[in-house]
């Protein structure tokens, strides 16, 4: 099978990752390095063998698909470029800036997808390619309950987003993942300290059925840690995303009673960012379907829209004293 001709848009922190993999990748070339900025581009595009642009509009028709790793402002406008052109495209999370983006985006999906019925877009929701997730989501475990943290020192990046779309949004969407019901209710507190966005945000979801799940996540804290415990029928399962562990426990029936009983989650480690990416190419050349759509990332926004505006409705009623 010949090698499918990639470009990725936008080199900063992650989008360097993105040049570096499929360069290194035996599914695709990497012929095109999109980057306004000529420094930054040319660097980059020197480091892995490719061409720079500062443009994807010259490059598209030398493709035949798009990482898009640029600031989520630019989303919607390229996500629109690469359709036009009937390209396979996957978007670094979250998919769009607003709600109104993201449902223009489907909707231009739904009409490219007319004429190319196997056209692939796929959303960078990283962490469900996470070794880990992976292993939990292969037990079957079904939260009632669930606790995720994901906090970390200020990055000094996407100060134009709120911490929800730029850090909480992986765990919004692996919850409704996980549980696998809509989200029915929403009740979050937070405050902005480095930026006039909510740079700490705690958020209490109730889904369908009535599962909950709290939320943490923020970008002032001293150290990192993203974890995540779930509580199901009879089990409980810990999962840490950095070190990709997993601890399970479950209940059952022992030679003198009900025991609770550990159980070892044997995890083959890999960087969830390649595993993704190989995930798409592998979609966008027939093999396989193992990608997160745009409407699942439609969905997290949806969530985090409502965590956004409880955050704004509980700043908006603040009182302390002087």
């Amino acid at each position: 099978m010949s090698k499918m001709r990639v470009a990725v848009v936008g080199v900063g922190s992650l989008g360097q990752h993105h040049a570096r993999i499929a360069a290194a990748s035996e599914a695709v070339d990497l012929v095109a390095v999109v980057d306004p900025n000529e420094v930054r581009g040319r660097e980059i595009a020197a480091k892995f063998d490719a061409p720079w642009a500062p443009a994807l509009g010259p490059v598209l028709a030398d493709v035949d698909a798009v990482q898009i790793a640029a600031p989520t402002g630019f989303h919607h406008a390229i996500g629109l470029e690469v359709l036009a052109a009937g390209k396979h495209v996957i978007m670094e999370k979250p998919l769009a800036a607003s709600l109104e983006e993201g449902a223009a985006l489907l909707a231009a999906l739904g009409k490219a997808r007319a004429a190319n019925p196997g056209l692939v877009a796929a959303v960078g929701h990283l962490e469900r390619f996470n070794p880990a997730v992976t292993a939990l989501r292969a037990m079957g475990i079904r939260p009632h309950f669930a606790e995720a943290v994901r906090v970390s020192p200020f990055p000094m990046r996407s100060m134009e987003v709120d911490v929800v779309m730029d850090v909480m949004i992986h765990d919004l969407d692996l919850l409704l993942a996980l549980i696998g019901r809509p989200v029915t209710s929403v009740e979050a507190v937070g405050v902005p300290v480095l930026t006039p966005y909510a740079d700490l945000v705690n958020a209490r979801l109730k889904f369908e059925g009535g599962a909950f799940a709290t939320v943490t996540a923020s970008r002032v804290a001293r150290k990192k840690e993203r974890t995540l415990r779930a509580f199901g029928a009879q089990s409980y399962a810990s999962l840490d995303f950095a070190s990709q562990k997993l601890e399970v426990l479950r209940l059952v029936a022992g030679p003198e009673g009900p025991e609770v009983r550990p159980e070892l989650v044997d995890i083959e480690s890999g960087e969830p960012l390649k595993l993704e990416l190989e995930a798409f190419y592998a979609a966008c050349q027939g093999r396989g379907q193992d990608y997160v759509t745009w409407a699942d990332a439609q969905e997290a926004m949806k969530v985090a829209d409502r965590v956004q505006k409880s955050v704004a409705e509980s700043l908006a009623s603040l009182k302390l004293d002087a």
